[in-house]
């Protein structure tokens, strides 16, 4: 019987043997460490004999690689140890050259960027849509690609995230029918749905809707150490050898096997239990979901958003609660949730909450988040002031390709004095946490514009050294 787990059961084996450890990692098999980490020390061991070459696998990783390939439906897996951002650097570089144009969402992950910036590639960006109930950016249009497409027809490669932070996904089967017609890859940042493949009720992988490739945080929704992630593509990807050579460069040449194996195991887990929790945790999403729709003054949302958006699917993992009729926003809710109830959420905005189960979450678990809700939403029923909505930010205008600005010096200026000038740090207000302004790109008398109504506006300003946006980095 093919062993289905052959990098955990090769440090098992080592585990037992009870070697003179003589080599790397210095702490010998735990020795100096604490108790609660000696036992995963015990398997925390360097490319020794039997443990396979990550950058050039031909035993227990190559075997271990095929089986997770096998089990997503992927052409090849690669088991990525400095997580899913490193599979987005790894794409970007294998499917772009210095110069090339790559179409991408506004509000993509900040990867998206360092994959830029290693790539040389230059960015032509979706128009972000946000939706207005929730204030965010949920889903990626076919339509909004194709009039992308048309109007730059240098474009190499087209990436999207689907599903987006908060579960919703885009069409990526029409996304994927569109960019065939003008012969172009599709690769997605599916961070947060490597469970989907396991599941005929939740939305389907991005492979098996004709994704050229798609990356996974496999620790976002798998039983699985924090950073391990996962890079698929399927059958005849364009550009095999430059994307060994990318993942191989991107890799410390110490991976923790440790991590390696937490993902083996997760994967054979999946594969034998994942569809059974993932039933249940679908059941239980479908019945809080109601009951906290009863809760007056809260509105979680569901399949009602694909009536009024490009949603294709709603992952049932994330819990995505407005709350119209409390007196209290998000930020406080959450506050009161984490210091009253000893409740931590995954995130919040003015306007919503965002709780992100799991498959391993018990009925306990989803009874308690509820019955907080409903305890706080009593003491707080009432109408508040809808926050001014944070408008969208203008097109920006690219000057300089992210590698080159972060390779420019740059020097700080008064706000107030960067008209035209080429930005040399982000800029993105929060809502809706698209930027409107990144490293290389002009900030236009439009752009300024918008900078000085963000500071009025109270929205929470990322990515600039200067927190209050009084002053701004630019290309000197």
């Amino acid at each position: 019987m093919q062993d289905q787990t052959p990098i955990f059961s090769a440090l098992c084996r080592y585990s037992k043997a009870d070697h003179l450890r003589l080599h790397m990692p210095g702490h010998a098999g735990g020795r100096g460490m604490n108790e609660m980490l000696q036992e995963v020390a015990a398997i925390d061991v360097t490319e020794v004999a039997g443990m396979d070459d990550f950058h050039l696998p031909q035993g227990i990783i190559a075997e271990s690689q095929r089986l997770l390939a096998r089990a997503v439906g992927a052409g090849e897996s690669f088991y990525l140890v400095n997580g899913a951002s490193s599979g987005i650097h790894a794409l970007l570089m294998s499917m772009t050259a210095d110069g090339d144009s790559v179409l991408l969402p506004r509000n993509c992950h900040r990867s998206f960027y360092g994959g830029m910036v290693l790539s040389g590639a230059m960015p032509s960006y979706i128009p972000g849509r946000i939706d207005d109930e929730m204030g965010l950016e949920l889903a990626v249009k076919a339509a909004e690609v194709e009039q992308c497409l048309a109007a730059n027809p240098e474009v190499k490669a087209v990436f999207i995230t689907s599903p987006s932070y908060f579960g919703t996904c885009s069409d990526v089967t029409a996304i994927t029918e569109l960019a065939e017609r003008y012969d172009l890859a599709v690769l997605v940042d599916e961070a947060h749905g490597a469970h989907f493949p396991f599941h005929e009720d939740y939305p389907a992988s991005a492979l098996a809707q004709g994704a050229t490739a798609a990356v996974n945080g496999l620790h976002k929704t798998w039983p699985v150490l924090n950073q391990g992630g996962s890079l698929h593509v399927k059958k005849g990807f364009p550009e095999p050898a430059r994307l060994h050579q990318a993942v191989s460069l991107l890799t410390t040449t110490s991976p923790s096997y440790p991590l390696l194996a937490s993902m083996e195991l997760a994967r054979l887990f999946m594969e034998q239990e994942g569809h059974k929790k993932l039933e249940q945790a679908r059941r239980w999403s479908v019945e809080y979901r109601k009951k906290i729709n009863q809760i007056k003054g809260l509105h979680c949302h569901a399949d009602e958003l694909k009536a009024r958006t490009a949603i294709s699917g709603i992952d049932p993992l994330k819990i995505v609660i407005s709350l119209p009729g409390l007196t209290l926003n998000g930020y406080q809710l959450s506050a009161i949730l984490r210091e009253q109830y000893h409740i931590q959420l995954e995130m919040e905005t003015e306007l919503v909450i965002l709780a992100m189960f799991s498959p391993f979450h018990e009925v306990e678990d989803w009874e308690r988040f509820y019955l907080a809700l409903q305890e706080i939403a009593a003491g707080y029923a009432g109408k508040k002031n809808r926050p001014r909505q944070v408008e969208a930010p203008p097109a920006p205008q690219v000057v300089l390709s992210p590698r080159r600005a972060y390779q420019s010096a740059k020097i700080n200026v008064a706000l107030a004095a960067s008209r035209n000038m080429i930005s040399g740090e982000m800029v993105a207000g929060y809502p809706p946490g698209i930027p409107c302004l990144l490293p290389g790109e002009r900030i236009s008398e439009e752009i300024l514009d918008y900078l000085f109504y963000l500071k009025r506006s109270g929205a929470r300003i990322q990515g600039p050294s200067d927190a209050k946006l009084d002053h701004i980095m630019v290309i000197e």
